[in-house]
């Protein structure tokens, strides 16, 4: 995202949605430290080795967690009620 638009136009709301991918931002200096450290480490070992036997990253498990991926009933019904109350705005009623 564009800095600009953060620090002057972003909303308060729009900060909720982008928090937990925050760490995409440095995805990929974290991958490039991964990957030193495995060459470091294989240079002086005589067993095969992965970059993730130096470290695994939460974003390579490929399951997503039940929290990501579940929602209560009351969570539910409130979007359920929001989405009738837009339809209704949409339609001019």
């Amino acid at each position: 995202m564009p800095p600009g638009y953060v620090m002057d136009e972003m909303r308060l709301y729009e900060m909720g949605c982008l928090m937990p991918f925050l760490y995409l931002a440095s995805k990929d200096s974290w991958e490039q430290a991964r990957f030193m450290g495995y060459i470091s480490a294989q240079t002086h070992s005589t067993k095969s080795m992965k970059p993730s036997d130096i470290m695994a990253f939460p974003w390579e498990s490929g399951t997503p967690s039940a929290e990501t991926t579940s929602m209560s009933n009351a969570d539910k019904e409130r979007l359920i009620e929001k989405a009738k109350r837009f339809e209704q705005l949409r339609n001019g009623h």
